[in-house]
């Protein structure tokens, strides 16, 4: 046998560059990204105090995004965790009066379901439906106080903005619309609503912070199709400017992402809510 080290010829367009090799992968990790945002997850953070305390401003959440799809072959829903939506589920959905926006919301009434609010509290087809999810402001110093609110137990303080116009959004021609090009009304539905019956293809969404949120009872119904997931697990939860109180900085260019990754990095030890990161929000 001889001792002489043979070259090895690979074949033609086999070898490659280092330039082309790091491309691609650098393309496939981009692929596998928008593929996973597309169709399994996405990061959603929490903007307000909407769902308070539930969910906390700052809250980082990743959101299950196939859980609601609608199904095209029986294997899909054997194969995935694919459900259809159900009462007390907290959903993120695109905001019917801007869809480029996702909101979070507790979704509370289906279709067919008659719901009604009376003295803050609201009812399901006839029945008080209440619970610690649902929460109420008693004092503004100490914030929202969890429930459950039966009707022995005050809810706090009163909206007396009265409402200066009707409730439209059950009007037919309205639904028809699919609330595109409307607006929301103005205060007076946050205490006393309704009864309305939820149509055919929507369902009613509600912050689990009563006192404070723009939801159904101000925009109107929620088209099904506008479901976009549910929220799995916080994976953060960071106090935007140091409080619970402080609204989060919605990146609106790179400038704000930048701006957001160095406050974090200054206070991740600090700011960070230790307690509820790496829980499961419900």
């Amino acid at each position: 046998m001889s001792d002489e080290k043979q070259e090895q010829v690979l074949p033609a367009g086999v070898a490659k560059g280092a330039l082309r090799d790091n491309l691609e992968v650098v393309l496939f990790a981009v692929l596998l990204i928008m593929f996973f945002k597309t169709f399994v997850g996405q990061q959603f953070t929490i903007p307000s105090a909407s769902m308070r305390n539930t969910l906390m401003i700052g809250d980082h959440l990743l959101v299950n995004k196939f859980v609601f799809a609608q199904k095209q072959w029986d294997w899909e829903e054997k194969l995935f965790p694919m459900r259809a939506p159900v009462r007390g589920d907290i959903i993120v959905f695109r905001f019917p009066l801007e869809r480029n926006n996702d909101y979070v919301k507790r979704l509370v009434a289906l279709p067919g379901d008659k719901i009604e609010v009376r003295d803050k509290r609201l009812y399901l087809n006839g029945k008080l439906t209440t619970g610690p999810w649902e929460h109420h402001v008693l004092d503004k110093k100490e914030g929202p106080v969890p429930g459950p609110w039966p009707l022995s137990r005050d809810p706090g303080l009163y909206d007396d903005i009265p409402a200066t116009e009707l409730w439209r959004y059950a009007e037919p021609e309205v639904l028809a619309m699919d609330q595109q090009g409307q607006e929301g009304l103005p205060g007076g539905y946050r205490d006393n609503f309704g009864p309305y019956v939820v149509p055919k293809g929507f369902v009613f969404a509600m912050g689990d912070n009563r006192d404070n949120s723009a939801d159904s009872r101000y925009w109107g119904f929620l088209p099904i199709d506008h479901l976009r997931g549910r929220p799995f697990i916080i994976w953060w939860s960071f106090r935007e400017g140091g409080t619970d109180d402080t609204p989060a900085n919605v990146p609106k260019g790179p400038v704000d992402v930048l701006m957001n990754f160095v406050d974090g990095a200054r206070h991740f030890l600090n700011w960070t809510r230790w307690d509820r990161t790496g829980t499961i929000p419900r």
